[in-house]
């Protein structure tokens, strides 16, 4: 699915639907191919770029190569985040994938949330436990240069453990 920042709900649910409908790497005009150019990958060994940032919240273990949360330690009420950061070069539309590696250490089933902050919207995902790679597609349309942010967090209520999230932009 696609969120888009500052546009109205039913252009939002347009750009779902074309999405939704679309061979991967399909763009809306005929003929149009597009591809990822990599921004960047955070992870607990690179939280910080010129173009990237990772900020983690309610952590029970932290390591080189990994991050893991654990509701059962960590009371619910304490945010249990992964955010990563993209610097927004310029004021023009940009569309990002946010690959996430993930491993939800004891459920059969579990959900995933990508929350777009300023009533950008929700996306879920609904996964089977075990190590996954979960993408997200989400567009971006600020006034002007600026950092974004979204926060990925397991709404099934799951331990779980992030490795790295790659940040790509779609490019024609």
């Amino acid at each position: 699915m696609s969120i888009t920042a500052r546009r109205s709900a039913l252009a939002g649910l347009a750009a779902v639907l074309l999405w939704a409908v679309l061979p991967s790497g399909a763009g809306a005009q005929s003929g149009a191919a597009y591809g990822w150019t990599p921004v960047g990958t955070v992870d607990p060994q690179h939280v910080a770029s010129a173009d990237t940032q990772l900020v983690l919240y309610g952590v029970h273990a932290f390591t080189p190569n990994n991050v893991a949360f654990n509701p059962d330690v960590i009371p619910a009420s304490v945010g249990q985040l992964v955010v990563p950061y993209v610097r927004v070069p310029d004021g023009n539309p940009h569309t990002y994938r946010l690959r996430f590696h993930l491993n939800t250490t004891n459920a059969a089933a579990t959900q995933y949330q990508l929350i777009t902050p300023n009533g950008g919207g929700t996306q879920t995902a609904n996964v089977s436990g075990g190590a996954i790679t979960l993408d997200f597609t989400v567009s971006v349309d600020l006034t002007g240069t600026g950092w974004m942010y979204w926060s990925l967090k397991n709404s099934g209520g799951h331990q779980w453990v992030f490795t790295t999230c790659e940040i790509d932009e779609q490019t024609p």
